[in-house]
């Protein structure tokens, strides 16, 4: 894992090289520098080393023994039968198939209209067990059919390619059958296994059997033998000290917290030689009921000699290592951005970039068109995977594009050789990475209607492998009113940033806006998307459509000073629109153009200006009442980290239109968290820090082995939204409810617009 250990060994010129950027040595409007007249601290070289007597003790949490684990020989770690009625934990699912499951006699009926072309076109599974290596388990079931059929049983890992611990086919006729097959695990113990049956298309089977009922009774997975079983231990307590992994500017806010009520202080050390060079003191204990613990804070935002130090608190431990200079998050910057070259579609994704995630050409066949002939088929190569998947989708990339562009224009990140193919052209590369992903959005529309289809996918998610090897039939989804209205908003501000690069392009993003745009005044009531039956892949809908009515008007507004657009927006920015950030509801980016254009109404850049202001100030004042400064309560949705990321981007939005210091602070602290200062400890950025996630939900980092870096999770997700999360994160705190492991979708999956508001927050402390 690559680790940022040094200060600035490679210089990313885009951002740091004040010849390329256009700084002339200033910094920017949303650094900690309150007053003009406040000169930036020098380099003060070595700190001096401090006379240090206090006995300083720390003590390791240890590893606790998981009772979770039925490891004694003949128990049941499950057993079910189906005699009070209900069907007792099992659930369906289905691919190309479709089946009934309930409950009669006694028995668990899988009625089955449509076995489907897969083995796993209809499957009934059940979760919520566990399973440690180097034990012998026996499964059993009975199972009989009204007609005979195959099915495949199996004992499974659940995530990433679903391989199977143990399995077999099993010919199931009208007589009754008990199956009873010993197994050893002979592999890392799982906390979250399934118990999967396939009852789909097999090869067995001779054709389709058609419509047919398999019915099933007593399910068992018992331990047969437990002598040479795995002792299993939790996970120890996170880090207790916490301070940004990667580190800060000598005028950066400083702060270590600490998850403990016994410290009144804590030293900095130098890292290498051990030397105290600092002590300070803890404020009060809060109570944090984000992580259910009490909190102190210490700050040490006076020291700014440069060097790598830790943080020893006693009797909590150590902190990781961290350092303070200057140029420090070069490297990691660099990697963010080039996350999205990474995730590129339709093209080669070169060695000397990517190394081992490059890749041929990939997704270049033409898609079909739902509920069209297979004959019409329509060009949509390009794009960025969005996420885990291969998936392209439309309101997700316009919220990236719009981070990409933001970023470039709010902080005068202009470089051109950040290392993708077009550095070195006389654009931008930020603004090259967002061509990428405009020039397929622009394949995405219905030159007819104006229309824009949602996404495009094959109909299901696929199997744990690499871009080039998912081969399923591409399909263009039904158009929506969101991706329309995102569209037209991007390009309408596409229209007015590479006017000054490319005219042609330009013009042509403004008229495909306003196509767009016409789609949406001839389909208001138009509904939010939902997947057509046949489509399983992300759905991203979105059911309050005003706000992207709203953004695409402003835009145009701006981009045309057309007075219809003006009337919408005048209409909307009054009735308090959402100031989200999101690829859902993006009020917020309506509202903070409007407040920063130039040459436009008056009262809308008024109204826009203090509703922006206004959800800055109510984040705020929400922050300051949490110890970890963040401002989300009790509630860490899917993608939490997006959410922090978000937040940091409005309150730099605020101080760009309103400069005020606690705005910077604060959307600094939202960096710090991502970085480490947070409730687990982790970086949560991908290759960067002593502790940051390895075994990400993301197929090319599966299939080979190793993670992508510079890839944001999605963090913690107090709902449990993924089996593994259940199995392992039940009764955690909201702000600890994390688990680095690929299983895990709701928390370490990553996708293009998690990292695209990262960008944006850490430019603006570029």
């Amino acid at each position: 894992m690559r680790k940022m250990k040094k200060i600035a060994a490679v210089s990313m010129a885009a951002i740091m090289m004040l010849s390329a950027c256009g700084c002339s040595g200033k910094k920017n409007d949303s650094k900690k520098t309150a007053s003009e007249t406040d000169a930036v601290t020098e380099d003060l070289g070595p700190a001096p080393v401090i006379e240090d007597n206090e006995e300083w003790v720390t003590t390791e949490e240890p590893y606790i023994e998981d009772d979770r684990f039925t490891t004694v020989e003949g128990a049941d770690v499950l057993g079910i039968n189906f005699d009070d009625g209900d069907t007792a934990g099992f659930t369906t699912y289905v691919n190309g198939g479709d089946y009934l499951l309930y409950v009669e006699d006694g028995e668990l009926v899988a009625d089955i209209a449509k076995t489907g072309t897969l083995e796993h076109s209809c499957q009934l599974y059940y979760d919520g067990f566990t399973m440690a290596r180097g034990c012998v388990y026996t499964v059993s079931f009975d199972v009989h059919s009204d007609v005979p059929c195959n099915l495949e049983w199996r004992v499974q890992v659940n995530g990433g390619d679903y391989h199977a611990y143990a399995s077999d086919k099993v010919a199931v006729t009208s007589e009754v059958q008990t199956i009873d097959y010993e197994f050893t695990m002979d592999e890392d113990s799982d906390p979250a296994p399934r118990l999967a049956i396939n009852m789909g298309a097999f090869d067995e089977n001779g054709g389709d059997p058609g419509a047919h009922k398999i019915y099933f009774d007593n399910f068992s997975l018992f331990v047969t033998d437990s002598s040479n079983a795995e002792k299993i231990v939790g996970a120890p307590t996170p880090i207790q000290v916490k301070v940004n992994q990667i580190g800060y500017e000598p005028d950066d806010y400083k702060t270590v917290i600490v998850t403990s009520k016994d410290e009144e202080k804590f030293k900095i050390v130098d890292a290498e030689t051990g030397d105290t060079v600092y002590i300070g003191e803890y404020g009060d204990m809060a109570f944090d009921s984000t992580v259910n613990l009490g909190v102190k804070q210490g700050d040490f935002s006076d020291f700014k000699y440069t060097g790598k130090y830790k943080i020893i608190s006693s009797p909590s431990g150590e902190s990781y290592d961290f350092e303070i200079g200057y140029n420090l998050y070069d490297d990691i910057y660099k990697d963010v951005i080039l996350m999205l070259y990474k995730q590129r579609c339709g093209c080669e994704v070169t060695e000397d970039i990517a190394g081992d995630f490059a890749h041929e050409a990939c997704h270049t066949e033409n898609a079909i068109v739902y509920g069209s002939s297979s004959s019409s088929t329509v060009d949509v190569s390009g794009g960025w995977h969005d996420a885990g998947d291969y998936g392209r989708y439309v309101v997700s990339g316009a919220k990236t594009v719009q981070d990409l562009l933001l970023t470039y224009e709010d902080f005068d990140i202009s470089a051109d050789d950040i290392g993708i193919p077009e550095s070195g052209n006389g654009i931008p590369d930020l603004l090259d990475e967002a061509k990428y992903e405009l020039d397929w959005m622009l394949k995405m529309q219905d030159s007819a209607s104006g229309g824009v289809y949602h996404k495009v996918t094959a109909l299901v998610f696929p199997e744990t492998v690499l871009a080039v090897d998912e081969t399923d039939q591409l399909v263009l989804a039904p158009v929506s009113y969101a991706a329309t209205g995102d569209f037209a908003a991007v390009m309408a501000k596409a229209s007015v940033i590479y006017a000054e690069y490319d005219k042609d392009f330009a013009a042509n993003c403004l008229a495909a806006a306003e196509n767009a745009y016409a789609y949406l005044e001839a389909n208001e009531g138009m509904k939010g998307y939902k997947n057509p039956e046949e489509i399983v892949t992300g759905e991203y809908p979105d059911n309050q459509l005003a706000d992207e009515k709203l953004w695409a008007a402003s835009e145009l507004y701006i981009a045309t000073k057309d007075s219809k657009y003006l009337d919408v927006v005048n209409e909307m920015v009054n009735s308090r629109p959402d100031t989200n950030l999101g690829w859902a509801g993006i009020g917020g980016y309506a509202l903070y153009d409007l407040a920063k254009a130039d040459d436009i109404d008056a009262g809308a850049k008024e109204s826009a200006t203090a509703a922006l202001l206004e959800a800055a100030d109510k984040l705020i004042a929400k922050c300051k009442k949490e110890p970890f400064f963040m401002g989300l309560g009790t509630n860490y949705p899917w993608g939490s980290n997006m959410s922090i990321a978000n937040n940091g981007m409005l309150l730099l939005m605020a101080n760009k239109i309103s400069p005020n210091e606690e705005y910077a602070e604060y959307a600094q602290r939202h960096r710090d968290y991502i970085f480490g200062v947070n409730g687990t400890g982790y970086c949560y950025v991908t290759g960067y820090g002593d502790l940051s996630p390895e075994h990400t939900h993301h197929r090319p980092s599966q299939v080979l082995g190793e993670t992508m870096p510079g890839m944001l999770v999605g963090g913690p997700d107090n709902a449990l939204e993924d089996p593994y999360a259940k199995a392992v994160l039940h009764g955690y705190a909201p702000a600890l409810a994390y688990v680095d492991n690929e299983q895990s979708f709701s928390c370490n999956e990553v996708t293009i617009y998690w990292n695209s508001p990262l960008i944006y927050l850490m430019g603006g402390f570029q």
